[in-house]
C-alpha cells in the first residue's frame, strides 16, 4: 500500500510540477526519471569487457542492442555507446563506420552540452579525418577541441591536440601557417611541463622539415628526444600505460619519417624495428601499415628484397582494408549528409522556437482554466497509464532483443549471397596486389642501377606488368561483372603510358572503341599487344622531338574482333620483314596474337600499322545465388 500511496504523491507531484513548466508531460516526466536501465546497463558493461578482449563482432552487437534500447526510451546522452561502436570500427581496420560513429558521438555530446568531454569527441573526429587524409577537415575540428580547452581552462591535453593540427597544416602544404600558429601559441599558452616541450620541440622540427631546412630540424628533434626520453613512461606525466605507449610509437615515427625523407636510411632503420617488435594489437592498423612501407624502403635500399617484398605485402594487406573506392565514396556521401543534417537542424531549430513561443502562449491561456476535477483526470490517466507501462516494458525489451536477433540473422544471410561475388573480386585484388608488389621491386632496384640498358629493360617489364595489373584492378573493383569493359581499360591503359613517356606528351592519341566487353582470358593478351605496339610507337615513330598521332581501333565484325593501332610517324625500315625480326617486342606481339587465334598484320609504308583480328569468346554467365 506505501507504494502505490508514493506513486500517487509523486504524480500528482509531478503534475504540479509539468503544469508550471509547459507541454511536457507528467506521465513523460515520470517514465523518464524511472528507466528501467539495470539489465542496459549491465549489457553496456559486458560489451566494454568484451571490447578490451578485442572480441569485436559480439561486442558490436551488445553495443547496438544497447543503443536501441536507450533510444527507446528517449535517453539523449549516447556519446559513450557511440564511442565504444567507434572503437569497434577501429578494430576492425573500418574507417567509414569509425568517422559515421564519431560523428554521432560528437552530435550527441553538443546535444546534451557534455562540456567536460566535447574536447575528447572532437580531437577523435579529427583524428579519423586525418587518417582519411582529409586534412582541412580535420583541421576544423582540432581547431574546436583547442577553442573548447581554453574555453575551459584545461591547457594539460593543449599540445597535445596542437600537435594534430600543425599536421594537419603542414600536409595540406601550409608550414609556414603552422610555425606563425605555434609562435603565437607560445605567447598565449606557454608550455606548462616538460611533456608540452616535448611535442613544441616536434611540432617545430615537423614544420622545418616541411621547408627543407633539415638541419634545423634535426636540432629541434634532438631536443624533442632528450626531453621525451626523461618522461618515457615515467608515472608522473602518463597515468596510463598505454597512453606513454601511444607516444612512444608516434615519437619513433617521427625520427623514422625524417630520416627517410632525407635517405639516411640506417638511422631511420633503429626506429621503425623498435615499433615493429610491439606486440600485436598494440599500434594501430593505420600507423602499423605506414610502418610496413617504411622497413620496405629501408630493406630496398640495403638490398634485403626478400624482408621488402614481405613488408610491402602486410603494407599492401592493411592499406587495402582501411581504403578502397567503395568506402571513399561512403565516406564522402557521410560528410555531405552531416553537412546537410546540420543545415536542417538549424531550420527544425527556427521552426521549434517559433512554434515554442506560439505553445508558451496558448499554454498561458489554458493553465488560467485549470480546475481541481481536470487535475483528478490528469492523476488517473497517469496512474493507468503507468501500470499499462510496467506491464508492457519487460515483454518490450525481450522484444527488441529478439528483433535484434533477427536483423542479425538477416545480414548474415545477405553476407552469404554476396560472399561467391566478393571471393572472386578478392582473387583479382590479390593478383593485382602481387603485380603491384614485383613493380615496386622493379622501381626500388631502378633506382640503384647506373647502367642505361638495365633501367630500359626494367621499365619494359614495369609496363607489362602495369598493363595486366589494369585489368584485374577493373575486376574486383564493385559494380563490375566478370568481364572487361575495353573502352575503359584502353582509356586508362593510354594515360598511363601517357604519364611514363616524357616523349608521348607531343603525340595526339585517337581512340575509336566500341563499347566491347572481353574475358579475361583475351583481353589480358590484347592489352599485352596493345602495350608493346603503343610503346614501339611512342620510342620509334617521332624521332628528334616530332609531333604526330596513334590512333586506335576496336571494332566487332560478326562474332571477330578487330584491333588496329596506326601511327603517323616515320614508319618501318627498309627490308624489316615482321616474321623475321626477334626483338623482345615483336616475339611478344606475335606470341599474344598466337594465344588469341587470331590474324596478325603490319605494313608500315606511311607510318606503321599494325592490325589483329581474332574470334570473340562467349563464356556463360552462371546465375547469382
Amino acid at each position: 500500500m506505501r507504494r502505490y500511496l508514493s506513486i500517487y504523491f509523486f504524480v500528482l507531484l509531478t503534475v504540479f510540477r509539468s503544469m508550471a513548466q509547459g507541454p511536457v508531460t507528467a506521465l513523460d516526466s515520470f517514465i523518464r526519471t524511472h528507466p528501467d536501465t539495470a539489465r542496459i546497463a549491465s549489457l553496456l558493461k559486458q560489451a566494454e569487457a568484451h571490447l578490451g578482449e578485442e572480441k569485436v563482432e559480439q561486442a558490436e552487437r551488445e553495443l547496438n542492442l544497447v543503443l536501441g534500447a536507450y533510444k527507446a526510451r528517449g535517453y539523449q546522452k549516447l556519446q559513450h555507446v557511440y564511442e565504444m561502436l567507434a572503437e569497434a570500427a577501429k578494430l576492425k581496420f573500418d574507417l567509414h563506420n569509425e568517422l559515421a560513429y564519431r560523428i554521432e558521438s560528437v552530435n550527441s555530446a553538443e546535444a546534451v552540452n557534455d562540456t567536460a568531454q566535447q574536447d575528447y569527441y572532437y580531437a577523435k573526429l579529427s583524428l579519423v579525418y586525418a587518417d582519411l587524409h582529409m586534412y582541412d577537415t580535420s583541421a576544423t575540428w582540432i581547431l574546436k577541441a583547442l577553442q573548447h580547452l581554453r574555453k575551459q581552462k584545461r591547457l594539460l591535453d593543449y599540445y597535445g591536440d596542437l600537435s594534430l593540427l600543425i599536421y594537419d597544416y603542414i600536409k595540406a602544404g601550409r608550414p609556414q601557417q603552422a610555425i606563425a600558429f605555434l609562435e603565437k601559441t607560445v605567447i598565449e599558452v606557454p608550455p606548462l611541463n616538460l611533456a608540452h616541450r616535448v611535442d613544441l620541440n616536434e611540432m617545430f622540427g615537423n614544420c622545418y622539415a616541411a621547408m627543407k631546412e633539415y638541419g634545423r630540424a634535426e636540432q629541434y628533434y634532438m631536443e624533442m628526444m632528450k626531453d621525451y626520453r626523461i618522461t618515457s613512461f615515467n608515472k608522473t606525466f602518463y597515468v596510463q600505460e598505454s597512453q606513454a605507449l601511444i607516444d612512444f610509437i608516434h615519437y619513433y615515427q617521427v625520427l623514422a619519417t625524417f630520416y627517410l625523407n632525407i635517405k639516411q636510411y640506417t638511422k631511420a632503420g633503429p626506429y621503425i624495428a623498435k615499433v615493429l617488435e610491439l606486440p600485436p594489437g598494440k599500434v594501430r592498423p593505420i600507423t602499423l601499415y605506414q610502418f610496413h612501407e617504411m622497413q620496405f624502403e629501408v630493406d630496398s635500399a640495403s638490398g634485403n628484397y626478400i624482408s621488402a617484398i614481405q613488408h610491402f605485402q602486410l603494407h599492401k594487406k592493411i592499406n587495402d582494408s582501411l581504403f578502397n573506392v567503395t568506402k571513399s565514396r561512403q565516406i564522402t556521401d557521410l560528410q555531405l549528409k552531416y553537412e546537410s543534417d546540420k543545415k536542417n537542424q538549424s531550420i527544425r531549430l527556427l521552426e521549434a522556437q517559433a512554434k515554442s513561443e506560439h505553445v508558451e502562449l496558448q499554454n498561458v491561456s489554458l493553465q488560467r482554466n485549470i480546475t481541481i476535477g481536470g487535475v483528478a483526470m490528469l492523476l488517473i490517466i497517469a496512474i493507468l497509464a503507468y501500470n499499462g507501462y510496467r506491464n508492457k516494458q519487460k515483454s518490450n525489451w525481450e522484444l527488441q532483443i529478439k528483433q535484434a536477433e533477427i536483423n542479425q540473422q538477416n545480414k548474415s544471410l545477405q553476407g552469404l549471397l554476396q560472399e561467391k561475388e566478393w571471393l572472386l573480386r578478392e582473387v583479382h585484388h590479390r593478383v593485382k596486389n602481387n603485380l603491384q608488389i614485383i613493380i615496386s621491386l622493379l622501381n626500388a632496384q631502378s633506382d640503384f642501377l647506373d647502367n642505361p640498358s638495365a633501367v630500359h629493360a626494367i621499365q619494359e617489364s614495369r609496363e607489362r606488368m602495369q598493363a595486366i595489373a589494369l585489368i584485374h584492378q577493373k575486376l574486383y573493383q564493385p559494380g563490375h561483372g566478370p568481364k572487361i569493359d575495353m573502352f575503359s581499360y584502353i582509356q586508362d591503359l593510354v594515360s598511363y603510358l601517357e604519364s611514363s613517356f616524357t616523349g608521348a606528351r607531343r603525340i595526339y592519341f585517337q581512340l575509336d572503341v566500341e563499347d566491347i566487353s572481353l574475358d579475361v582470358s583475351q583481353a589480358v593478351p590484347l592489352g599485352l599487344i596493345l602495350n608493346e605496339a603503343i610503346t614501339n610507337a611512342v620510342k620509334y615513330a617521332f624521332p628528334d622531338g616530332r609531333k604526330g598521332g596513334i590512333e586506335i581501333v576496336l571494332h566487332q565484325r560478326g562474332g571477330s574482333i578487330l584491333l588496329r593501332i596506326t601511327d603517323d610517324g616515320v614508319g618501318l625500315p627498309a627490308g624489316f620483314n615482321m616474321n623475321g625480326n626477334n626483338s623482345l617486342g615483336m616475339q611478344l606481339i606475335r606470341l599474344f596474337a598466337e594465344q588469341l587465334e587470331g590474324k596478325l598484320h603490319m605494313c608500315g609504308e606511311k607510318g606503321v600499322e599494325i592490325s589483329l583480328i581474332f574470334k570473340q569468346e562467349f563464356q556463360p554467365v552462371l546465375a547469382s545465388a
